[in-house]
């Protein structure tokens, strides 16, 4: 992590809540929704380049799909109930024990993060399998870049809802 990262990191640590909701559905998610977006058209194409023959290619796509289906469904779980309960809390608004209330959907997002994060893995280690099966490597590389950037956006993403946000929510 750079140094400008590291300062973007400790200023969440303090900044109002709403902001930081906003930032996590208005950039990392959005930006979250491109990388996968971007990653399923490139391996599509390279299916469609290099026919249904190439088993391990096939294994990259369906495992891209379900991460992609997996990862949408997390991002609207928390859409749809951490960041509303999140923006009603700091109204004053909701459970009288924030923190208990918020319990069980912090668990299952956290389930949720473990779960992904192996799912990136795989992905990560077939994608360079690919390499030895005669893919070819511009495309390749932009899949391979897709990845690591998603990877990337996916750990910050991790990070401030994890070390920040439910830190600061109790």
């Amino acid at each position: 992590m750079s140094q400008i990262e590291k300062e973007e990191m400790a200023a969440w640590k303090v900044a109002p809540l709403p902001d930081l909701v906003h930032h996590l559905v208005g950039i990392c998610h959005l930006e979250c929704r491109v990388d996968m977006a971007r990653l399923e058209t490139l391996v599509e194409l390279l299916v469609l380049e290099e026919g249904k023959a190439n088993q391990p290619l096939l294994d990259v796509r369906d495992l891209v799909g379900r991460f992609c289906r997996e990862m949408r469904a997390h991002l609207s779980l928390e859409e749809r109930n951490l960041f509303p309960f999140v923006l009603a809390m700091e109204n004053g608004e909701g459970a009288a024990n924030p923190a208990a209330a918020l319990e069980p959907v912090r668990k299952l997002l956290e389930g949720d993060h473990e779960l992904e994060a192996g799912l990136l893995r795989t992905i990560r280690g077939l994608a360079g399998t690919l390499a030895a099966t005669g893919v070819p490597e511009s495309l390749l590389v932009r899949i391979q870049d897709t990845l690591r950037m998603l990877s990337e956006r996916l750990q910050k993403h991790l990070y401030l809802e994890s070390q920040i946000l439910f830190r600061r929510i109790g």
